[in-house]
Order: C-alpha cells, then sequence, then structure tokens
C-alpha cells in the first residue's frame, strides 16, 4: 500500500493517493468532507455497514462521522483522496443547495460516465499544479474546485426534496429543517431561541438533536453560517466594514470585528487583506 500526500492543511486540504490491493480491511483516513474518486481498478467498500462496489469513476462523498473501510482491492486499484477541514467546508458549502447533502447522505457512493471521468480527471492535475505551486489566492483555488464539482454533482442528480424526505427520521428532517432555516435568515436572527419556535421545539431538545446528528450545538451552526456570510462580503464585496456590520445586523462594526475574531482568530481587515 502507498499512501502519498500533498501537505496543504494550512489551506485545510490534505490531498494525497491510496495505491495498493492491500487495502483489504483498511480503513479509510476521514475529516470532516471526504472526497475520494477512483482512479483505476475495482473495490468492494463497507460505507456505515451497507456495501458498495467500486469501479474506475467511483466518486465517494462522507464526512468523519461515517464508518468506511475496504472489502475486495483489486491489484491495480488507485484512490484519489481528498480530506477537508471543517473552515475549508463550510465555504465550499457555502452556495451549494442544501438539497445536494441530503441526497449525498442516502447516496455516498455516486458513478461519474465516461466522459465525467475524464473532465474529473483533468480538474485534479490542476488541483495537483495548485497544490505544488501554493500562493496568497490557494484556499480560494481549493475552494472553488471542490464547488464545481458538487455543483457538477447536483446538475445530474435527483434533488427532489419530498423523495429525499421521505428517508428521514423526525429528528433528521427537524436537523435539515434547521439548517435550511440559518443559511437563509442567519443574518437576521441569531438566537437559538427563534429557531427552535419556528421548528416547534424547544431549544434543549434542538440542541440534542443538532449534536447528535450535525456534531455541533444550534448556536455553534449559527455562528458559523454568519462567520460564512460576513467572509463572502468580505472576499467579493467593497462593502466597508460598517456596511457589511449594517447588512447583517451587528449593532456596530466593532462588535462585529471582536465576533469575527473570537470565531476565526483574525479581525475583518486582516482577513481581507489575505
Amino acid at each position: 500500500m502507498e499512501f502519498v500526500t500533498y501537505n496543504a492543511t494550512t489551506c485545510g486540504l490534505i490531498y494525497g493517493k491510496l495505491i495498493g490491493q492491500d487495502l483489504a480491511g483498511f480503513p479509510l483516513p476521514l475529516n470532516y468532507l471526504n472526497v475520494f474518486c477512483v482512479t483505476r481498478g475495482s473495490a468492494v467498500i463497507h460505507i456505515d455497514f451497507k456495501e458498495y462496489s467500486l469501479v474506475m469513476g467511483s466518486l465517494i462523498v462522507v464526512s468523519d462521522d461515517n464508518i468506511v473501510r475496504f472489502g475486495t482491492v483489486s491489484m491495480d486499484f488507485a484512490l484519489d483522496c481528498s480530506l477537508i477541514q471543517r473552515d475549508l467546508a463550510s465555504e465550499i458549502a457555502y452556495i451549494l443547495p442544501n438539497d445536494l447533502f441530503s441526497y449525498l447522505h442516502y447516496n455516498p457512493v455516486l458513478y461519474l460516465g465516461k466522459e465525467d471521468v475524464e473532465i474529473y480527471l483533468q480538474g485534479q492535475k490542476l488541483l495537483d499544479y495548485y497544490l505544488d505551486n501554493q500562493g496568497s489566492y490557494s484556499r480560494s483555488i481549493y475552494s472553488n474546485h471542490f464547488q464545481n464539482l458538487f455543483l457538477a454533482i447536483a446538475m445530474r442528480v435527483d434533488l427532489d426534496s419530498k423523495k429525499i424526505e421521505k428517508q428521514y427520521s423526525r429528528q433528521e428532517e427537524l436537523c435539515w429543517r434547521f439548517w435550511d432555516l440559518i443559511s437563509r435568515q442567519a443574518s437576521v436572527h441569531r438566537a437559538v431561541a427563534y429557531y427552535a419556535e419556528q421548528l416547534c421545539v424547544t431549544p434543549y431538545y434542538l440542541s440534542q438533536i443538532t449534536k447528535q446528528f450535525l456534531s455541533y450545538s444550534p448556536k455553534e451552526l449559527i455562528n458559523r453560517q454568519v462567520i460564512l456570510e460576513i467572509k463572502h462580503l468580505l472576499t467579493t464585496t467593497d462593502l466597508s466594514i460598517s456596511e457589511i456590520a449594517t447588512s447583517l445586523n451587528f449593532p456596530d462594526p466593532s462588535y462585529m470585528g471582536r465576533f469575527f475574531k473570537r470565531e476565526t482568530g483574525i479581525n475583518p481587515l486582516v482577513y481581507r487583506g489575505r
């Protein structure tokens, strides 16, 4: 077995290649969000105890709460591995349809057609280049790369929300409804009690189910969404810090600055200048 890694952890990404037949029984290393693609050979993989057959072009999307291990593996098997840390994963997800994550939760293995495989491999060549030549805009390049990949997936699968909802328990459905609410309303409403009321549950119950299914408290998820919106405005607009604070309903710019630094470790102006 061979695992070649490019260390890009400062940008939130670890990229590598798994090669070899000795992967049988081997658990895949996982980060917050993980994208794997079979580039050669075939294998059987178990995700949360469900079995999937892998061939060239099989795309696997899993998170750190999945259990993933190999069964049988062909001698010529090779796998691209992209392990994405939480902050970068959040930036990638910012513009993606929420229903896509619902779909991928129950369909973690996708099968690319021949043309899509060629496009994917071309994209990976670019990713290899940028990993070997990192610079000021590397994080944005990685984010755009994976956004393009996920948007291409969204165009090719059936994101009928009614079909997806039928697969969820009531608790899981509440989690996805909460996720959808904060993606649309976190710039205005940041109190957990508000979302609990919208979902007709208590704040305590909402906290229990988000910790169970999303691994974070409601307040952490709300704050993360607000941070994403601030980052988006800092990097894609010329709005002043004061104007951003006003648009996101902060009492004043200094309050937003303290909030941003507490959550990210740097102030907004430093982030904008990176």
